[in-house]
């Protein structure tokens, strides 16, 4: 793939989901006078694993309201909805994820950037810019390189040498809704988001057998309610910068009379700065302690999964243990998990467990070439609690302390260095302070990409 102008600069995008997304559509819309090319491993683009999904009973955990790709046209993706999907989508409805899906396949047409079908192994410095080599042997020269590869799958909880037949180390493996038999008991490792997401699934496709669902303390996120808006007058800021302070606050604004998602949505905006403001041992201890506990309260889902999910708690067929998961072994054909509870060590036996966990970022560990290619070259930094460390730009820091001027991430790679990083409303505001920084630097630049056999 030779570049029909040598001359242009390219924006190499590693990542093709919603963050990689928005960020081309955002580069476009800025008039970027550059080539972008946007790399992927699904045949696809646009959609990534959470809105590639085909099950219609996986609603965003946002209202249309907050989901539009423009922060100053909150009713973009409302209007955009009502015209292409239901004329009766309403601002605080919640629609099904795949047809927000279909929205970032609508602006990544308007883009209409270069997609390349590949798996990005490394990521070399190549003055002026960098040099990418991908698993089939094609080779990428670009300007700038932008990091969006998004979440990656859970740390491990089975020996990664040795399969266990029924058990899934991601719930993102499609393969796995297929082997799970009507009358089959499986286990969810963990109540999160995730886990809500299998639920509903394996109900969709008419499973019928007990699940059991097991997490430390056994919380289910809560669900959004109508009618309440934002406390304005909910501000941190002169709160000693430590967890327990942190905490403190909270409860005194739960006493004085403000519901609790009225103080967690006017905190929305603020906890990026708070988090700033903590010292690495005072993150380390909201992570340990509290973390979970803010998890349930802040990424709440749809009213009417929760109705869902506690119409199957009420009828038995989902139950909840409290524990930690310690070791997933294979017996007689079923899967074995060591549970370590309150009451010491236990064992449940089911045809088939998924690990619907968080996702890992501890990127040494996550089985990325490229990033651990990066951090052994030192050309970037994780954070002491994960994710990568980076500047208010999304500027990578390499071993030295400098910040790149041309390589970035986006998304949830920024997690560690931000609090808030995984959701629309936080992506689709780096998405365009990047690219309206992209379009400025890109002036004058004399780079060139192409595509060789890397024999």
């Amino acid at each position: 793939m030779k570049n029909s102008d040598p001359a242009c600069p390219v924006i190499a995008i590693i990542g093709a989901g919603a963050s990689g997304t928005l960020l081309a559509w955002h580069l476009w819309k800025n008039g970027v006078e550059a080539k972008i090319v946007v790399i992927g491993d699904a045949p696809e683009p646009a959609l990534g694993l959470a809105y590639g999904t085909r099950c219609s009973s996986h609603f965003l955990n946002v209202c249309a309201a907050g989901m539009s790709a423009l922060m100053e046209d909150p009713e973009h993706f409302l209007r955009w909805a009502q015209l292409h999907h239901d004329p009766t989508v309403q601002a605080g409805s919640f629609v099904p994820r795949m047809v927000y899906g279909q929205y970032l396949a609508s602006l990544w047409k308007e883009a209409a950037a270069d997609y390349v079908h590949g798996h990005v192994l490394t990521c070399d410095r190549a003055p002026p810019g960098w040099r990418l080599v991908l698993a089939d042997g094609q080779i990428l020269e670009a300007s700038y390189v932008v990091l969006a590869t998004g979440n990656f799958a859970p740390a491990s909880l089975s020996d990664p040498r040795r399969q266990v037949p029924g058990y899934y180390p991601s719930a993102w493996q499609n393969d796995l809704y297929a082997r799970i038999q009507p009358d089959d008991d499986v286990a969810l490792i963990g109540t999160g988001l995730t886990a809500v997401d299998v639920l509903m699934r394996l109900r969709e496709q008419g499973h019928r057998g007990s699940i059991t669902a097991i997490s430390r303390h056994g919380w289910y996120p809560t669900s959004h309610t109508a009618g309440l808006s934002d406390d304005s007058h909910v501000v941190f800021a002169e709160t000693a910068p430590t967890a327990r302070a942190y905490l403190a606050a909270f409860r005194q604004c739960l006493r004085s009379g403000i519901p609790w998602r009225s103080v967690v949505n006017a905190l929305r905006s603020q906890t990026n700065a708070l988090w700033d403001r903590l010292s690495w041992e005072e993150k380390d201890r909201f992570s340990r302690h509290l973390q979970r506990r803010w998890d349930i309260v802040r990424h709440r889902m749809a009213p009417a999964l929760r109705e869902r999910m506690d119409a199957a708690i009420q009828s038995g067929m989902l139950r909840t243990l409290t524990g930690r998961v310690e070791q997933v072994s294979g017996v007689a054909g079923r899967v074995r998990l060591s549970i370590r509870g309150g009451n010491g060590l236990s064992f449940l036996t089911v045809a088939h467990a998924v690990n619907c966990t968080g996702p890992s970022r501890d990127y040494r560990s996550v089985g990325s070439a490229l990033l651990i290619g990066l951090l052994e070259q030192r050309i970037v930094q994780q954070t002491p609690l994960g994710g990568l460390v980076c500047n208010s730009a999304g500027a990578l820091q390499d071993d030295t302390g400098n910040w790149s001027p041309t390589l970035y991430a986006i998304g949830p790679m920024r997690w560690g260095s931000l609090f808030e990083t995984t959701a629309i409303p936080e992506i689709r505001h780096q998405a365009a302070e990047l690219a309206h920084f992209l379009v400025e630097q890109v002036t004058g630049l004399d780079m060139r990409v192409e595509a060789v056999n890397g024999n």
